[in-house]
């Protein structure tokens, strides 16, 4: 099935109200988590390595048919439906701005396609078990969830997989 987007963007709230710094919070997604990784796109993920990580997602969440992804509207990036009026911002909290905003979707995990191209800048499960943030500027997309899942994605081949610390100090590059 097709993502639908989503006017009532109060699933988010756990991550917009987050106390993290923004460029952290979409790097690597929301706080809190046991453990975080990163996955280098060198260029880009294959489709084989996009289907691997979906599966590994899927067995770590109760809710894999219970989605969200949030698209950043500057992105270019093409829905499967037109996004609604409604969307949900990340704000620095030193200006006070907001510094992305997000159309925001829900579908099962497998809904999220291929990934090819762009992926979706953020995704995680209804029961909150990980979360995936893929930024528009670093060359990798961050996961946080639990120390299982993220052995998994290091234990496979081909996704080019790096533990990360959430304080930002072995990846910022601001």
């Amino acid at each position: 099935m097709p993502l639908r987007p989503v006017a009532d963007v109060s699933p988010a709230d756990w991550f917009v109200e987050a106390n993290a710094p923004w460029w952290t919070k979409v790097c690597l997604g929301a706080p809190g988590f046991e453990a975080y990784a990163r996955l280098q796109l060198i260029p880009d993920l294959t489709e084989a390595s996009t289907t691997e990580l979906r599966r590994i997602l899927a067995h770590h969440t109760t809710t894999v048919d219970d989605c969200y992804f949030a698209q950043w509207i500057g992105s270019g990036w093409e829905p499967p439906l037109a996004p609604v009026g409604t969307t949900f911002s990340v704000i620095d909290e030193e200006t006070q701005h907001a510094v992305r905003d997000y159309h925001l979707f829900a579908g099962a995990l497998d809904d999220s396609g291929g990934w090819k191209g762009d992926p979706p800048h953020l995704m995680w499960p209804a029961d909150q078990a990980w979360f995936v943030a893929k930024d528009v500027d670093p060359d990798w997309i961050g996961v946080g969830g639990t120390q299982a899942l993220v052995d998994e994605l290091l234990d496979v081949p081909g996704l080019d997989a790096a533990r990360s610390a959430y304080d930002a100090s072995d990846w910022e590059t601001r």
